[in-house]
């Protein structure tokens, strides 16, 4: 397993789990404890809010402020701002922008079927408005 899929896989097990041992991840992984200390300075460098938590019963931890409460939002509801935000993403070339839809998209399971997509890419007025969209875009972010 790549360095990569490695740390992303942490941070979904994080996201799943409350606390999870270094000594649990090394084992799952098949790396040594120290290489999973390393994972997790790189994460922290790339700003993923990971804490240790000391004693007995310690290991690494995310942040509850970055866990998002599931009993908020259900898999029809991703499902249904997933359709909202399928054209959308379209006209939008805002990097930030397409990288939420993205995050969204992860938080659905692989295997869900879409009930509906839209799609503007033969829609005759579509570059225009990808200019006006690009050009509010611009005015918000320097106010």
């Amino acid at each position: 397993m790549k360095k990569v899929e490695r740390l992303i896989s942490i941070v979904m097990i994080l996201l799943q789990r409350e606390i999870v041992s270094a000594t649990e991840f090394a084992h799952l992984f098949n790396v040594s404890k120290r290489t999973i200390q390393r994972d997790m300075e790189a994460l922290g460098y790339a700003n993923i809010p990971i804490y240790a938590e000391h004693g007995a019963d310690g290991g690494y931890a995310l942040m509850n402020e970055y866990k998002l409460d599931k009993r908020l939002i259900n898999s029809q509801d991703v499902e249904n701002i997933l359709i909202s935000l399928g054209g959308y993403d379209q006209l939008i070339t805002n990097p930030d922008i397409q990288m939420t839809i993205q995050k969204i998209k992860s938080m659905t399971s692989l295997n869900m079927p879409t009930k509906l997509n839209l799609t503007f890419y033969d829609w005759s007025g579509r570059s225009e408005i990808k200019e006006d969209v690009a050009l509010i875009d611009q005015a918000i972010e320097k106010n």
